[in-house]
């Protein structure tokens, strides 16, 4: 229920919500002034800082071109995104046929995949994958700084 003061969320400030719900799930610290979440997910996204800022902030949608490389960051389906953004209905959605989320890939259970059962050699993995993952992230977002 909606009043003259509280009126219905507008398309953007429900996208808004829905990506920073994402951006969250998938390990960018957007709520931390210093944390770099938003240039982070900006750069992986690869959208300007500032466009990201203000899609977070629920006062835009991003263009369509750039929703492949944002569900991709956010570990989303770009479809459940063009339905969250408005460009599609749910019935739209349901027609085309899915594959499914792409939720990220475990360390853990990609070691255990690939042979490894050793508790302490399964966190080993663990341990070295999340600090590739994190350096791509950092030397992503160095590269974009300088170009």
């Amino acid at each position: 229920m909606t009043t003259e003061e509280d009126p219905a969320p507008t398309r953007a400030q429900r996208f808004g919500r829905y990506v920073s719900d994402a951006a969250r799930k998938a390990g960018y610290d957007i709520d931390s002034p210093r944390g770099g979440g938003k240039k982070a997910l900006a750069a992986d996204a690869g959208m300007a800082p500032a466009s990201v800022s203000r899609m977070l902030a629920g006062q835009t949608i991003p263009d369509p071109m750039f929703f492949e490389s944002l569900a991709q960051a956010l570990h989303v389906h770009v479809g459940r995104m063009l339905v969250e953004a408005g460009v599609i209905s749910e019935e739209s959605l349901r027609a085309i046929p899915d594959e499914g989320p792409r939720p990220p890939l475990d360390p853990r259970e990609v070691a255990r995949s690939i042979g490894i059962t050793s508790p302490e050699m399964i966190e080993a993995f663990a341990t070295m994958t999340e600090a590739l993952v994190q350096r791509e992230r950092t030397a992503s977002q160095e590269a974009r700084r300088s170009a």
